[in-house]
């Protein structure tokens, strides 16, 4: 079943020249060409299986072997992530830290995740560590932000949870160089922790 979704401040010419999705041998194909596309407009595609062909593929699945399911799926994959490359390039995603982020979140999952608190957690120990180190006084500063704020927090908060407090302020002010860093070194490390099987 295919929905097109598409505003009403129409196209030039067509928009849709040819989509077809063709289902053989457990290989799927998608091929469309748009052009003459407005610059206004706003189009959506997706694609979702009916119940009856959601059950005609689970049985079609249950009757491939092991192999078979792993080569399968081995495709599956490398088309999604040709697809997903396709989408950054269109988005521009694909060349801005931000859109490098959420692709490792979404391709390595709770590895990423678990790779970026890692780190999150060793600059946070380490700007700890220089605060204790170069005897920063982190009431001293806290009273500073209460004479711009018009708070009095310095009076009321334990200077052992203040330097954490601080600690806090400083590590998210490092996120910047932080995000870089975790983008740059994620997949060599989780490919190294976890090698793919193919």
């Amino acid at each position: 079943m295919l929905n097109v979704a598409f505003s009403k401040t129409a196209f030039h010419r067509p928009l849709i020249e040819r989509l077809n999705l063709l289902h053989q041998g457990g290989k799927i194909y998608s091929k469309y060409t748009l052009h003459g596309c407005s610059e206004h407009l706003a189009v959506r595609f997706f694609s979702v299986l009916s119940k009856e062909e959601e059950e005609q593929e689970k049985k079609r699945i249950e009757g491939l072997s092991k192999y078979q399911k792993e080569i399968e799926l081995r495709a599956l994959d490398k088309e999604l992530a040709r697809l997903n490359t396709l989408r950054g390039i269109n988005t521009g995603e694909l060349y801005t830290f931000r859109g490098k982020f959420k692709a490792l979140a979404r391709d390595y999952g709770v590895a990423f995740m678990a790779w970026y608190w890692a780190v999150w957690m060793s600059t946070a120990a380490m700007t700890y560590g220089a605060i204790e180190m170069g005897a920063v006084d982190a009431m001293a500063l806290i009273a500073k932000a209460d004479s711009y704020t018009g708070f009095d927090l310095a009076s009321k908060v334990d200077p052992q949870l203040g330097a954490i407090g601080i600690t806090l302020v400083f590590n998210e002010m490092l996120e910047p160089v932080r995000l870089p860093i975790v983008v740059l070194t994620t997949k060599p490390v989780v490919e190294k922790l976890y090698p793919k099987r193919y």
